[in-house]
């Protein structure tokens, strides 16, 4: 009997903790949370950024984005007016607007991958901060501005995203290179022909460095070991040890200024370099050469001062091209380096780009083969190419050209007209308007993305992507004199900057 009254106690303590455990699911079941398969695009997210200037002056200039893995215009960021910079931090996008009469300089901030829904946030610069120009980043993700005519680099904290300190620099600040991996920020100062190397930590000066005549850009190697100099005054590259605060003498011979330590690049006696790119794989820096058809490349690593013979930086080569670089990019795989030939006039850099734009009447990207060193092929574009940028995946090259234009021809006219909607009559003659483009170029082709059109209407394949319009309420207009079938585009903003973001 005893067993028996064991048995069915058993039992019905079993029933019961199945009862529990049944309850205790159905409550706990609101947190299972299902893991949903993969859908959409399985690129990586990764955007071209295209910095276009309004030349209606009271309007605000724009940021257009292009979604890299699926080829689509990915929103479009207003900015302030008169934009003259687009930088990055690690995960923001800034630009720099020098403003106008009304408005004072201002930092357009945002999320740089979020262009449609996250906020815009508008920092206002200092009264005494004058015409800043450039900027770059720091460790902590703070945002660091040239100010060319006041002598001063502003501090942008990325917590409070306002101005918490304005340093003194030296002469005519131009740029400044920076980057997550360092906590030392590098001013470039043309007017003094030097570096001002600032603390990241806590916004003091280090110390000044000496570099060649007229520094114009630096960029900082990916590591935050190394900062480049060019120098488009004397034709030379300064290289920067981070760790030791100094420049690094140049190897000794043809290509070294022994007086300043720099490299010398190109080979005429005016290359005018006036931008340098830092490819991380293979480590070197391309330089682009405004006064005559090259690139530069030279070592952009291992540098040993502590050993004997000193192993020095050094120029690998000089590129000859078809044309007049005005910017160097090259694939994050380190296989090729693409230069925009826009064709400007020597001297053209950062700082006068926008005014020199007019002129830039060159229409083909160089496709330059880094391990041959060479030039291996040259891909059409629109006019006015002055900017280059490769994706991360190296899947993509993005060109802008600024003096596109597109020509639309008379298809309703003819002298023996038949047919509907032909109008009989004289031809009319093709109309050209201003079509500032942006040129998607896939590496594993170099052809460019067009859109197909009727060529009896337009004289060439469109660019897949135009910039915005100088009006967003302008509507496209019908000219009566086609039949009512050919529409007027409205005027669209130029672009001068393209960079890819991560």
């Amino acid at each position: 009997m005893r067993a028996r009254f064991r048995a069915l106690g058993l039992f019905f303590s079993l029933a019961i903790f199945i009862v529990l455990a049944v309850g205790c699911n159905d409550t706990l079941r609101q947190f299972i949370t299902p893991v949903p398969g993969p859908t959409g695009n399985p690129g990586t997210l990764a955007h071209a950024i295209i910095l276009s200037t309004n030349p209606v002056t009271t309007l605000p200039g724009s940021d257009m984005h292009i979604d890299v893995s699926g080829d689509t215009n990915a929103g479009v960021v207003p900015v302030g007016p008169n934009p003259v910079f687009l930088g990055t931090t690690s995960n923001r996008a800034f630009v720099i607007n020098s403003g106008d009469a009304t408005t004072p300089p201002t930092v357009s901030v945002y999320t740089a991958l979020l262009p449609t829904s996250s906020t815009v946030s508008t920092v206002t610069l200092p009264s005494a901060s004058s015409n800043p120009i450039a900027g770059s980043t720091s460790s902590a993700n703070n945002i660091y501005i040239a100010n060319h005519d006041s002598n001063t680099v502003d501090v942008i904290d990325a917590n409070v995203l306002a101005v918490t300190n304005t340093l003194p620099v030296g002469t005519n600040p131009v740029m400044i290179a920076g980057n997550t991996a360092n906590n030392k920020v590098f001013v470039i100062n043309q007017g003094s022909n030097n570096v001002t190397e600032i603390s990241a930590i806590d916004n003091t000066v280090i110390k000044t460095i000496a570099v060649g005549a007229s520094p114009v850009w630096g960029v900082m190697s990916s590591d935050g070991l190394f900062v480049f100099i060019v120098n488009q005054g004397d034709g030379t590259v300064s290289v920067i040890d981070a760790s030791l605060d100094l420049v690094l003498p140049c190897a000794p011979g043809p290509s070294c200024n022994s007086t300043t330590g720099a490299i010398k690049v190109g080979t005429t006696a005016t290359p005018s370099p006036n931008f340098a790119f830092y490819e991380p794989r293979l480590k070197q820096v391309y330089i682009s050469n405004t006064g005559e058809n090259s690139i530069s490349v030279i070592k952009g690593n291992g540098f040993d001062l502590g050993v004997t013979p000193q192993i020095l930086p050094a120029k690998i080569a000089d590129i000859p091209l078809t044309g007049p670089p005005v910017s160097v990019t090259a694939t994050a795989d380190g296989t090729r380096a693409y230069a925009a030939l826009g064709n400007c006039p020597a001297g053209t850099n950062h700082l006068n780009i926008k005014a020199n734009l007019p002129s830039c009447t060159g229409n083909l990207v160089s496709v330059v083969d880094t391990t041959a060193l060479s030039q291996i092929s040259t891909i059409t574009v629109g006019a006015g190419v002055v900017s280059v940028s490769a994706s991360s995946d190296s899947s993509r090259v993005y060109a802008i050209s600024a003096n596109d234009i597109t020509t639309i021809r008379d298809n309703v006219h003819a002298p023996n007209c038949q047919g509907t909607g032909c109008l009989p009559g004289p031809v009319l003659p093709d109309r050209t308007f201003a079509a500032p483009s942006v040129y998607v170029i896939p590496t594993d082709t170099n052809v460019p993305l067009v859109t197909p059109v009727d060529p009896s209407v337009v004289s060439r394949p469109l660019p897949t992507f135009h910039t915005p319009q100088q009006d967003p309420n302008c509507n496209s207009v019908i000219d009566p004199n086609f039949n009512n079938k050919v529409p007027i585009p409205c005027a669209a903003q130029v672009p001068f900057i393209v960079r890819t973001f991560p």
